[in-house]
């Protein structure tokens, strides 16, 4: 099936730790989606990358993200959409703010260029943002990417720990009707400039992951080929761990059902309950009382 990939990228809002952000991101943020029922509905696979900007350049291809961000999220979907699922998921999930308003957006759609037979989501993965390099059709950036750069990754990573290897390609969407449909939100002021295409390196190890840029004789190659197609300077990587939360659509990997969407189960009647959740409220005028005479 081909699915469109919503991407966000953030970090810690300020005053707070990476500690508090992975928190509430992994438990809070993740029981809110559970029992949001527009959002299991919309939502086939929902993936959470969790990254460390802070480890050195040196064990890096492409430089660590300037902005520090720690997060990067996968909400695959059947369709391009650029509206919320609903009124509900507004009332339900928007009130929960744990990141930072910088954030970066990106629909796009992936190619899967190399897997191994074991392979299995989850562990230890690498991504890089990709920008464009200036004076080149877009078009002729992508071929050199698929044509030349892709085989050449295979080639040299096949033995050294790599379990999957993705490229992802932008989709156009309306940005202001992106904007438009997010006012008032954390989205609203997030960057929507899409890159060239975004990679995803799964590996065995950390270590693997890390020879990326530890180990010369591979670093130097793999410059030598970013150079030709990509800006290195406003491109960046991150190193994370992967953990998906839900898929519905990857075959070996399905989980099971979300109870909200089952009408008679206890999340399903939370969730109808539960909304509006504010005290009673007059709409009118106060109506008049008689004084006793």
């Amino acid at each position: 099936m081909d699915m469109i990939k919503f991407i966000i990228i953030s970090r810690h809002k300020p005053g707070w730790t990476r500690e508090r952000f992975f928190y509430e991101w992994a438990f809070i943020h993740v029981s809110l989606m559970l029992h949001t029922a527009p959002s299991m509905r919309r939502f086939k696979r929902y993936v959470q990358h969790y990254a460390n900007p802070d480890i050195s350049n040196e064990f890096r291809v492409l430089p660590g993200p300037t902005m520090g961000w720690e997060s990067y999220a996968e909400h695959w979907t059947e369709k391009l959409e650029t509206t919320t699922p609903g009124p509900e998921y507004t009332e339900q999930m928007q009130p929960h703010s744990f990141s930072d308003s910088a954030m970066e957006i990106a629909y796009v759609h992936g190619e899967t260029a190399h897997q191994r037979a074991d392979f299995h989501s989850g562990g230890v993965k690498v991504i890089h943002w990709l920008v464009k390099a200036a004076g080149r059709s877009d078009a002729e950036l992508a071929r050199e990417w698929r044509e030349k750069h892709v085989p050449m990754v295979q080639r040299l990573l096949a033995d050294r720990g790599l379990r999957k290897y993705e490229i992802n390609l932008p989709c156009v969407i309306d940005v202001a009707e992106f904007r438009g449909n997010r006012v008032g939100t954390l989205f609203e002021r997030a960057s929507i400039d899409p890159p060239l295409g975004i990679e995803e390196l799964w590996f065995d190890t950390l270590e693997d992951a890390l020879r990326l840029g530890s180990d010369p004789e591979l670093h130097s190659a793999l410059v030598s080929s970013y150079s030709g197609f990509i800006d290195m300077q406003k491109s960046y990587s991150m190193i994370a761990n992967e953990r998906v939360v839900f898929d519905f659509v990857t075959p070996g990997e399905i989980s099971a059902q979300s109870a909200v969407l089952n009408p008679d189960s206890l999340e399903a009647n939370v969730f109808k309950t539960g909304r509006p959740y504010h005290e009673p409220k007059f709409e009118g005028p106060a109506a008049s009382r008689e004084e006793p005479g």
